[in-house]
């Protein structure tokens, strides 16, 4: 059986597919904030009115992620059903063939940035998290079945493929530095070393089902005899963290053989630690073509990270192996929970549980901007493009920005493709505390929502006047 502390966690990452509570890897109405240093997250080559320090863990805080498939209203409904959640005709029928969730975590436990000379510099350590997840229709289709499922009937089928779960939790020291080339070309880089914490991945390439329970006609709620089917399975599960992992036991398969069948996930007491290791880069710029005219570009999480097979454990089943279903183990085919994995009959893979490297999940923009009013005031563009699993993620972002003081920012944003242009974001730097989001909502369907918080304290001085350079 799964271990609660296990269940929990996955029912977590489940009601975040649902709930589709945020898309922004980082808060981009902050972009053309000069005086927020939150733009150094969406590239190294901008730079801050003044030096600052954050204040740990609440002084950078961002959460968002998007949904292709549902939105607020859908979430009221989830949460109004219950246990009759996979009976919901209305919500069954928003459900796309392919239902993506993306979210991402961010905090800097420290942070600060300081100009020296003609450059600024900056170091971050901080905490990142990363979860994709794709949950095709089939597979609410069969647990709709399921749920509905009795012996009168006596009949089940069911196949579901292409699922996927990926979760990437890992810690972040950076430095970067950025310097003015000319009066014209600004350029800069972020030099970050990764340490893998935990990482798990799901995958269920196919899944079928056949199950036919012949009756006793004596007792019909009752077992004519042992066999009731059948299932036919290629999937795995893969966990990477220290001093934990999947735990199994030791059993026989229906022929015989000794096996040992994945029970649950458990820590041995020694605490967390680090899993992995790895490097990346952020690399941005911005070039001023006219006096008022300023165009910038960055490339933001180019890197790895290696994850030890010492920390590694996986469970696997080949699409080749029918496992039989019988009066002992059919209610594990019934289970509502679309998380529980023990229908899968995955069996551990010693093989699989060596070494590997992930990517991170890249990203690259380019933004466009006008300013008036003695660079007071602009208007802005941001083309976006998040290459993440299982699917990139696009969004432009429009907005307009108001900068009278370092101490005093506000920006006013709209995106399209992402909230399907039913919201709008804003953004408010008021002395040290800064707060934003990139989707607020017009009405109750947007998929798209996220949210920054920020206090930070000036430190290391201000930016160079223009002739000073």
């Amino acid at each position: 059986m799964w271990t609660n502390s296990f269940k929990k966690a996955l029912f977590v990452t489940g009601g975040l597919f649902f709930m589709g509570i945020a898309h922004a890897q980082y808060l981009r109405t902050s972009y053309f904030m000069e005086g927020t240093s939150s733009r150094l997250q969406l590239n190294p080559g901008l730079q801050p009115t003044i030096g600052y320090f954050n204040i740990p863990v609440i002084g950078s805080f961002n959460i968002g992620a998007s949904s292709n498939v549902l939105g607020i209203s859908d979430i009221i409904a989830v949460l109004d059903s219950g246990s009759e959640l996979f009976s919901n005709d209305d919500l069954y029928g928003r459900l796309k063939e392919d239902n993506r969730l993306n979210v991402n975590l961010n905090t800097d436990i420290l942070s600060f940035g300081w100009y020296k000379g003609k450059g600024f510099w900056n170091v971050n350590v901080g905490l990142r998290t990363d979860i994709g997840a794709s949950i095709p229709k089939n597979m609410f289709e069969y647990l709709r079945d399921a749920d509905r499922f009795n012996l009168e009937s006596g009949t089940l089928q069911g196949n579901i493929s292409n699922m996927n779960l990926d979760i990437n939790a890992y810690a972040e020291v950076g430095l970067g530095y950025s310097h003015p080339i000319n009066d014209k070309l600004t350029v800069g880089g972020r030099l970050k070393v990764l340490l893998g914490i935990a990482r798990a991945e799901m995958q269920v390439d196919e899944f079928t089902v056949d199950m036919n329970i012949p009756q006793n006609p004596e007792n019909p709620d009752s077992w004519n005899n042992s066999y009731g089917g059948y299932t036919n399975a290629k999937a795995h599960i893969l966990t990477s963290i220290k001093g934990g992992g999947l735990s199994f036991t030791d059993t026989h398969d229906s022929y015989g053989n000794a096996i040992r069948q994945i029970n649950g996930f458990d820590f041995d007491g020694s605490g967390f630690g680090i899993s992995g290791a790895g490097f990346g880069v952020d690399l941005g710029a911005s070039y001023k073509l006219l006096d008022n005219l300023t165009f910038s570009a960055a490339v933001l999480d180019l890197g790895f990270i290696n994850w030890k097979g010492s920390s590694t454990t996986v469970a696997s089943i080949d699409e080749s192996s029918k496992i039989e279903i019988n009066q002992n183990n059919y209610q594990e085919y019934l289970s509502g929970d679309f998380l529980n994995l023990e229908r899968f009959n995955l069996v551990e893979d010693k093989e699989a549980a060596s070494s590997y490297k992930t990517r991170l999940s890249s990203t690259f923009l380019l933004a466009g901007e006008y300013a008036f009013l003695n660079n007071k005031v602009s208007v802005g563009a941001m083309y976006s493009i998040h290459f993440v699993q299982p699917k990139t993620l696009n969004e432009l972002t429009l907005s307009a920005t108001v900068r009278p003081k370092s101490w005093f920012n506000a920006a006013f944003s709209y995106s399209p493709i992402q909230a399907e242009g039913k919201s709008f974001g804003l953004a408010l730097k008021l002395g040290p505390v800064f707060v934003g989001t990139d989707y607020m909502y017009f009405g109750n369907s947007s998929k798209s929502v996220n949210g920054f918080i920020g206090i930070s304290v000036p430190m290391g001085g201000s930016k160079p006047l223009t002739d000073e350079i």
